[in-house]
């Protein structure tokens, strides 16, 4: 493999675990937020406070493959316009646990919304360790970086049908006050485009493989 590819690649799953660790991070906040935010609020602002640390840790690995390939004239534009995709995905989960604090739910009385506000998250952290192998896959495996973009295409598809389903229950919902709705609603916007962003990248690196 062309040095700097590799080199490229090994920054590149840096980034994929950091991905991981802030969606998974994600996760835990959300399941002491159902369980009793004002109980866990001291230990869920420290869980925050190493989400936004890991952002700037992706952020400057982010900076390091720019400056150091971006005009390298060694056609590696794609990997750099991945790990700008790959960047991104990091504001939605800390949207998310943003979001969260503000959203004045009775979650105890309100089990069907937990269980699919739980069934998202799990996916789109799914997808995120599907990605982190897809990644470390581009260096010499290019039959499980295939099969693992597919994996997350499928996995796209449930969370569409999922976050579909999610917002049916929502409208039908009478019982829940409208300021409530909205803010579940902005909520589960924010999962399911972290989803189609994951999926987009998927896309980039099947182009990847061909290079």
């Amino acid at each position: 493999m062309n040095k700097n590819k590799e080199e490229i690649i090994s920054i590149l799953i840096e980034h994929s675990r950091i991905i991981y660790s802030v969606l998974s991070d994600m996760g835990v906040f959300y399941n002491r937020w159902v369980e009793d935010y004002e109980k866990h609020k001291p230990s869920l602002e420290k869980k925050k406070i190493k989400m936004q640390l890991n952002e700037e840790d992706a952020d400057a690995i982010k900076i390091q493959l720019i400056q150091n390939f971006s005009e390298s004239g060694a056609g590696l534009d794609d990997f750099v316009a991945l790990i700008l995709r790959m960047d991104n995905l990091i504001n939605y989960p800390l949207e998310f646990v943003d979001m969260l604090p503000n959203i004045k739910l009775d979650t105890k009385n309100n089990p069907e919304i937990v269980k699919r506000y739980e069934k998202l998250i799990n996916k789109t952290i799914e997808m995120a360790d599907v990605l982190k192998s897809t990644i470390k896959g581009l260096r010499d495996k290019p039959d499980v970086v295939f099969k693992n973009t597919t994996t997350i295409h499928e996995i796209e598809n449930e969370i569409d049908l999922i976050y579909r389903q999610f917002l049916e229950h929502l409208y039908s919902n009478e019982d829940i006050d409208i300021r409530v709705l909205l803010r579940l609603r902005d909520s589960i916007n924010l999962l399911e485009s972290l989803a189609d962003r994951i999926h987009d990248i998927a896309d980039l690196i099947r182009v990847l493989l061909y290079q």
